[in-house]
């Protein structure tokens, strides 16, 4: 586990948004002839500022931003100045606070790259005052109800290979073989036996996913690797669109495990099936499918239910309090909870973590960057761990008011009661 901490005596959270904004004007820029926002993508927004001015012409855009995953953001300016006094860092600094004024939490758990764009074609205020001056922001894309059937499909597909594959090792029947002879000048005429196994190939993967090198990643695998000592569980699975590669490690898992049924209960949720944002209360959100571990078969089942059923997610909200809750009442002889999670979303229902009272196990996917501090507070809260791909947080309950620490070399503090996200290193 790399963990370390220390004790700062000044308040951090100031000097966090101060170190972000610092960290981000001071990116070198990428140099452009013109910005044409008419050829954004589908998943793709823009948020317009007057040239050299930090006022946000188009705030309706906060609510398609609070509903959505950035992945990227892109700040828009012309390299041209009407004065050569004129400092644009600091004209990017206030526009960056507005953005944050505009849409908090994207600043909160900030998991985008981030880009500087300088527009050249610019030579005068006139021909700038045309140009587009602002935020691109960048969402992961949603699944639709075609794509996650089709991912659906997939599991199954891959569920019905491993079956075939056991089935197929365990086979006692006399197999296949080919003799071929050759003549050795010390030994004589040697007989080689080579004897045909049949293998299964695992189903191609989905070639329409957002991240095709996903389906590389081992999160899950590794981190129930790393923690045989997990007993009596329930699995608590996000299911929607952006889960897909790592749903298929769950069931991996599964399969390796399935004599000793370490697991009782599997929980998969999807955020409300096809529920509309508006809609969704926390605790109250549904879209939760719980089975009993009976066999293989029957949890696919159940999970690409669930999966059919979602509306693609996409949104930067998930109801796992809601999900792990449902566990629970159906299987109250759980010693601890596993909650596969999507470390870019955060909770709809994060403030009923308290009622929580069995340890949660996160396995947190997608971590690679940063930590969602909401997934540090729920394993705080229930004496539970998180869990990256190559790391085990085991002892969160030990930090104190203002202490600072280091979870794979990214730093965060505890204060308030809560975990915060600290950017860069105060020089």
């Amino acid at each position: 586990m790399r963990i370390f901490y220390f004790l700062l005596i000044f308040c951090c959270s100031q000097i966090s948004s101060a170190q972000t904004y610092r960290a981000l004007i001071n990116a070198t820029p990428t140099f452009v002839d013109l910005i044409d926002v008419s050829q954004l993508q589908e998943n793709q927004l823009y948020i317009s500022m007057p040239f050299a001015k930090e006022t946000v012409l188009n705030p309706e855009q906060k609510k398609k931003l609070k509903e959505r995953v950035a992945i990227k953001v892109e700040l828009v300016y012309t390299k041209y100045r009407k004065a050569t006094s004129f400092n644009q860092k600091q004209l990017n600094k206030n526009r960056l606070i507005e953005l944050n004024r505009l849409v908090p939490h994207l600043f909160e758990n900030r998991f985008w790259s981030f880009e500087l764009v300088s527009q050249t074609n610019g030579n005068s205020p006139e021909e700038c005052n045309k140009m587009f001056h602002g935020f691109i922001v960048t969402f992961r894309p949603n699944s639709t109800n075609n794509t996650l059937g089709l991912e659906a499909n997939y599991l199954e597909e891959l569920v019905a290979s491993l079956i075939k594959q056991d089935s197929l090792d365990n086979d006692t029947t006399p197999k296949v073989y080919d003799i071929k002879t050759h003549y050795d000048k010390q030994f004589g005429y040697i007989h080689d036996t080579t004897w045909h196994k049949d293998t299964v190939l695992p189903p191609s993967t989905p070639d329409f996913f957002y991240d095709q090198t996903l389906y590389n990643d081992s999160t899950v695998l590794n981190a129930f690797k790393r923690n045989k000592a997990w007993k009596n569980l329930i699995v608590v699975t996000d299911v929607t669109g952006s889960m897909s590669p790592y749903i298929s490690q769950v069931i991996v898992w599964l399969k390796k495990q399935a004599e000793n049924k370490t697991a009782k209960y599997f929980v998969f949720f999807n955020d409300g099936d096809e529920k509309p944002s508006n809609k969704k209360k926390p605790l109250e959100t549904k879209g939760i499918y719980i089975t009993k571990n009976k066999s293989l078969e029957a949890v696919i089942k159940t999970t690409a239910k669930c999966m059919k059923n979602g509306s693609g997610g996409g949104e930067h909200l998930e109801n796992d309090i809601e999900a792990i809750i449902g566990g629970i009442k159906q299987y109250p002889d759980a010693d601890e909870i596993v909650l596969v999670a999507d470390n870019m979303e955060s909770m709809r229902d994060y403030k009923y973590i308290k009622k929580i009272k069995k340890p949660v196990h996160i396995i947190l996917c997608g971590a690679e960057n940063r930590i969602n501090i909401q997934y540090l507070d729920l394993a705080r809260q229930t004496k539970g761990t998180v869990h990256t791909i190559s790391s085990d947080i085991t002892d969160l309950q030990k930090f104190k008011e203002g202490e600072h620490f280091f979870i794979d070399e990214k730093e965060y503090l505890y204060e308030k009661g809560r975990f915060h996200a600290v950017y860069e290193k105060f020089y």
